[in-house]
């Protein structure tokens, strides 16, 4: 097995994902008082994780490094500060199709944050019971849930146009300038104090017939130069991002629509996901500006019928994505497949 050495905590390194990779590596936690041979392959994820001179020195020293960052859609490196070192360097990232701004060696794991929720939710303990506990109890005294947390210029547009149906919806704008709101709580959760952004309260998605999820970013990025100076925007440099926000509703039995990338709905479909075009028009799916998009989300939300929410094919459409989701040898499969894999053949590049 390939020795993997974490510099610091990594986007791997959760307990409920650490048995995964203990199967292919052995696993360690890096010594500055330790000589490492060539057999040693590096992983970190963040600056703040790591030493700087630690990294220079062992892409100096002729060592593969991983930048592990699934979690995004560009690595918090600058390529340009490692050009002479990009033949041992591997970046992962959790989008589709990234774009080209100077690595050599990217690894695209779209389905990163299906992987990552399932495995958390039936692996960590800390929530997976309240969780297994859930059988939806439909009250539906409301119409749609809709949670937003980080202050962003898409969101406050998204509350603008749809704020006169807000009275009909459980939603939160956590960071919003001018006027918090956050979802109402019922229950005490054991890990809220360690990530108070993912408590799960299954009142939100009882009171609710669907869910209106708001991504992390709406619009591709135009201008490429300035990702290669490090000048971030809410624009995203890949073709798709799919984030966590999208995979709650699926895992807690919701129908959904989406504000995020065009082709959300198509990667979800990819996947073998369902999605709902019986209840809503989801043509906004291909539309290229963000301000139609929102435009037919309003419309459909305004033109909701609850006859189509309750037929059978709704119904189906809900167990299929839930069981999909927890496919647990499924997500076995393709976490080998597109992380396990890539990491075993950057290695024997060397």
């Amino acid at each position: 097995m390939l020795n993997l050495v974490r510099i610091g905590p990594t986007d791997f390194s959760s307990d409920y994902l650490e048995w995964i990779f203990a199967k292919y590596f052995t696993l360690s936690n890096f010594d500055p008082n330790k000589s490492y041979n060539q057999d040693y392959l590096f992983v970190f994820s963040r600056p703040n994780n790591y030493a700087e001179h630690i990294l220079s020195k062992l892409l100096k020293n002729g060592h593969r490094v991983i930048v592990a960052n699934p979690w995004e859609a560009r690595p918090y490196l600058l390529s340009i500060d490692y050009a002479e070192y990009q033949d041992q360097i591997l970046v992962i990232l959790g989008c589709k199709n990234p774009f080209d701004y100077g690595w050599k060696n990217v690894v695209s794991v779209p389905r990163w944050f299906w992987f990552n929720e399932h495995l958390w939710y039936t692996c960590d303990h800390s929530i997976k019971e309240s969780i297994e506990r859930y059988v939806p109890n439909r009250s539906n005294s409301k119409l749609f849930l809709m949670p937003m947390q980080r202050s962003k210029k898409f969101r406050d547009a998204i509350v603008d146009r749809l704020e006169s149906n807000l009275d009909q919806a459980v939603w939160s704008y956590v960071e919003r300038w001018g006027g918090t709101i956050s979802l109402p709580r019922y229950t005490t959760s054991p890990f809220e104090t360690i990530r108070p952004d993912r408590v799960f309260e299954p009142e939100w998605y009882n009171q609710t017939y669907f869910s209106v999820v708001v991504e992390t970013a709406v619009n591709r990025l135009q201008d490429i130069t300035k990702e290669t100076s490090g000048l971030r925007s809410e624009d995203y440099p890949c073709d798709v991002f799919v984030t966590e926000k999208t995979f709650k509703p699926i895992a807690f039995q919701h129908p959904f629509m989406v504000i995020g990338m065009p082709g959300t709905l198509e990667f979800l479909r990819s996947n073998r996901f369902e999605t709902y075009e019986n209840i809503f028009d989801e043509s906004y799916d291909n539309m290229l500006l963000f301000e139609d998009r929102l435009e037919k989300v309003s419309m459909n939300i305004k033109n909701f019928s609850t006859s189509k929410y309750s037929d059978s094919v709704t119904a189906q459409k809900i167990e299929h994505n839930y069981f999909r989701f927890n496919n647990r040898g499924l997500v076995l499969e393709y976490f080998k497949q597109d992380i396990i894999d890539p990491i075993y053949e950057f290695a024997a590049k060397a």
